[in-house]
């Protein structure tokens, strides 16, 4: 019998840590010391940039991962020991070992439309809901690939914290980290390693690699990365999409119920919007495979979903091309699914699948899968 529970409790903690704090927390640990009466630096100018990152989408060393988030339109670079945390299609969170970790420094990125607000309007807004009562927060402009975006710091909260804001293309993205102050000076090392790895790494558009305006690569030995760890991953969610399409004898719906979209298939006039909501459940046992390649691939591994964290996870995976996919006619699957059909990544009834070009280290998350019931909302 399938197994499904809706996961609110998933990720329950994580909303409402975000209304509280907007974050929660990760730790890294470097064998660099900064000097300890150096301000943190919030600027950084284009020779500082692309001395860190030579070209889009790229790791400039061993000591950090890659995350690529084509959903949301930017990758950037964050320490090794960091773990990615995806609570819903808007935002990432950076963490060590789990989300409830407030102990240690920690980013949220949060992506939404900008509307008409304008980005000191966005900062203005910060500075009114996060500013110590009587004081004024530390402000300053710094660029992000090109684009210009805000630094607020020394701001209150449920913990304090250091906000930026940036637009592009009509979107605001907005990083909230956990800020810790001198008086700790091991964490508030770890923190200025999160923030100068993040901001200065954080480039726009992944889907085109090229930096016209970035120096070339360089060639000396101490400056390549001399053999791919197999430290890359890719994730996902495989979920229940919900649509109440309603049941055979009812009236006909006079307009598109919530969560269906209309289009004739094989459940009739309406089908799931394939929009993966914090309301739709995750399905458990459905395996998930890997292969070698572009899709279609199978071969190299296989998970079945679970529902207490990521539906799945491969990991230890070198850098090139594989395929993840799930074949609704096999079993448990075919017990699991059916009847049905799948709504994302596409509406297809049979075998569905994704292709992932992964660079070395990246972590590659949101690769998910939706599925309709035919006799279920």
């Amino acid at each position: 019998m399938k197994t499904r529970i809706f996961f609110h409790f998933l990720i329950l903690a994580a909303l409402v840590l975000s209304a509280c704090s907007q974050v929660v927390a990760v730790s890294q640990k470097q064998e660099e010391t900064p000097n300890a009466e150096a301000e943190p630096q919030a600027v950084f100018t284009d020779a500082e940039v692309g001395q860190t990152v030579t070209v889009k989408c790229s790791r400039s060393s061993d000591e950090v991962r890659l995350l690529i988030n084509s959903f949301q339109g930017y990758c950037l670079q964050y320490p090794a020991e960091y773990d990615v945390f995806f609570p819903n299609e808007s935002e990432v969170m950076l963490v060590k070992r789990s989300v409830l970790n407030v102990s240690e420094p920690s980013v949220n990125i949060k992506v939404q439309p900008s509307g008409e607000l304008t980005l000191e309007q966005a900062a203005d807004q910060i500075a009114q809901d996060y500013a110590i009562p009587g004081t004024e927060p530390i402000r300053e402009s710094l660029t992000m690939d090109g684009e210009a975006a805000i630094m607020l710091g020394g701001l209150s909260g449920q913990d304090p914290n250091r906000q930026v804001v940036v637009q592009h293309n009509d979107q605001l993205y907005h990083l909230f980290f956990i800020e810790f102050n001198k008086s700790a000076p091991e964490v508030y090392t770890q923190f200025e390693t999160l923030y100068n790895t993040v901001i200065q790494s954080f480039n726009f558009s992944p889907d085109s690699n090229a930096c016209p305006g970035c120096p070339p690569a360089s060639d000396t030995e101490a400056d390549q990365i001399k053999e791919d760890p197999g430290s890359a991953s890719i994730s996902g969610w495989v979920w229940h999409d919900l649509c109440d399409s309603g049941q055979d004898g009812e009236p006909a719906k006079t307009k598109t119920p919530k969560g269906c979209m209309e289009d004739v298939s094989a459940l009739g006039n309406y089908h799931a919007d394939g929009c993966l909501s914090i309301n739709e459940p995750l399905i458990e046992g459905v395996v998930v495979m890997l292969g070698e390649g572009i899709c279609p691939s199978t071969g190299m591994a296989e998970q079945s979903t679970i529902i207490t964290d990521l539906s799945y996870s491969f990991t230890g995976l070198k850098a090139g091309t594989y395929c993840v996919s799930i074949d609704p006619q096999f079993e448990p699957n075919f017990s699991i699914l059916r009847p049905g059909e799948w709504t994302y990544p596409a509406v297809e009834q049979g075998v569905i699948g994704t292709t992932v070009t992964l660079y070395p280290g990246e972590y590659r998350g949101m690769v998910n899968f939706g599925w309709d019931y035919q006799f279920e909302p």
